[in-house]
C-alpha cells in the first residue's frame, strides 16, 4: 500500500460504515462528556486524568483513520490491506481504549448507587467469565479463527452488516485482552504476572496458526481476492498479510510483558475492588 494511496483513497463503507465511524465519534463525545460529569459530582472536584482521555480520543481516531483511510479502501481488494487494518485495531485502537478506563470513568461519573448496580453487574458471572484470563483468551481465539474461515470471510467481504459485525467484535474481544494487562478498569478478580504472561502466549497462538495457514496455502485460500488480482497476485498477496500477522502480530503480544520487567508500565494492583469514590481516580 502506497502513501499516496493511504492519503487520497478515503471514504467510508456505504451507509453503515458511515454509521460505524459517526458511533466512533459520539463515544468520543459521550467519554468526554461523562468526565465532566464526574468532576462536578465528585466531592473534591477532582479532574478525569487528561492522560486517560487523550488515550481513549487517540484510540477512536486511530479507529477512524484505519477504517475510512487508504487502508479500509484497499481491504477490499488485497488481503494484505484487510489485515494491517485488522492489526491495527488489535494492537493500537484496542490497548488505547482500554488504557482509556471506559468501565472507571463509567463509576466516576455515575452516582452512589449507579456505581453500586455497576458493580454487582460487573461482578456477575458472564462478566466475571468472560473478563478472566480463560475466557478473554478463549472469545479471542474463536473470534479469530472463526472469521479467517474462508466461507465466514467471504461473507464478510459481501455483506456490510456482517463486515461492521466482524469489527465490532474484534474491537471487543482485543479489548477483553488487553484491559486486565494494562489494569485501569477494576475488572472482577485477580490476574497475576503469571497469569498475565500465560494470557499472552495464548494470544500469539490463533495469530501464528492464521499467518503459518497463509504462508503454506499453494493456492489462494479466499476466492474474492483470487478474482480481484488474480491466482499468481492473490497468492503473493496473501503470503504477505501472512508474514504481516507472524512479523507484527505475534511478538506485539510480548510488549507489555517485557514492559513490565524493564518496569516502564506498572503492573495492575492485585487487591479486590471497591467502589469508593476515592479509587475511582487513581
Amino acid at each position: 500500500m502506497s502513501l499516496h494511496a493511504f492519503a487520497t483513497e478515503w471514504g467510508t463503507d456505504g451507509p453503515i460504515g458511515l454509521a460505524f465511524t459517526l458511533l466512533a465519534v459520539a463515544s468520543g463525545v459521550v467519554y468526554l462528556l461523562a468526565a465532566a460529569i464526574g468532576r462536578r459530582r465528585d466531592r473534591r472536584g477532582r479532574r478525569w486524568p487528561v492522560r486517560r482521555s487523550a488515550c481513549f480520543i487517540g484510540g477512536l481516531a486511530v479507529l477512524v483513520i484505519d477504517l475510512d483511510s487508504g487502508i479500509g479502501s484497499l481491504a477490499d481488494d488485497h488481503l494484505a490491506a484487510h489485515m494491517i487494518e485488522h492489526m491495527v485495531m488489535w494492537l493500537i485502537v484496542a490497548p488505547l481504549l482500554a488504557a482509556g478506563g471506559p468501565v472507571r470513568l463509567a463509576l466516576f461519573a455515575c452516582g452512589h448507587d449507579g456505581r453500586r448496580r455497576l458493580a454487582r453487574w460487573l461482578h456477575s458471572r458472564p462478566v466475571t467469565v468472560l473478563t478472566s484470563p480463560a475466557g478473554s483468551v478463549a472469545f479471542f481465539s474463536i473470534v479469530l479463527l472463526g472469521t479467517h474461515l474462508p466461507a465466514v470471510y467471504g461473507l464478510t467481504l459481501k455483506d456490510e452488516w456482517v463486515h461492521v459485525c466482524e469489527h465490532a467484535l474484534y474491537l471487543f474481544s482485543s479489548v477483553l485482552i488487553w484491559a486486565p494487562l494494562l489494569g485501569v478498569d477494576p475488572l472482577p478478580g485477580r490476574v497475576t504476572a503469571r497469569g498475565r504472561g500465560l494470557c499472552m502466549a495464548a494470544c500469539m497462538v490463533p495469530m501464528a496458526i492464521i499467518g503459518v495457514w497463509l504462508l503454506a496455502a499453494g493456492a489462494p485460500v479466499y476466492a474474492h481476492y483470487r478474482d480481484a488480482l488474480g491466482t499468481t497476485g492473490a497468492l503473493h498477496d496473501q503470503r504477505t498479510a501472512g508474514l504481516i500477522m507472524l512479523l507484527a502480530g505475534v511478538p506485539a503480544f510480548g510488549v507489555v510483558p517485557l514492559a513490565r520487567l524493564a518496569r516502564l508500565i506498572p503492573a495492575p494492583s492485585l487487591r479486590p475492588w471497591a467502589v469508593e469514590p476515592d479509587r475511582l481516580v487513581a
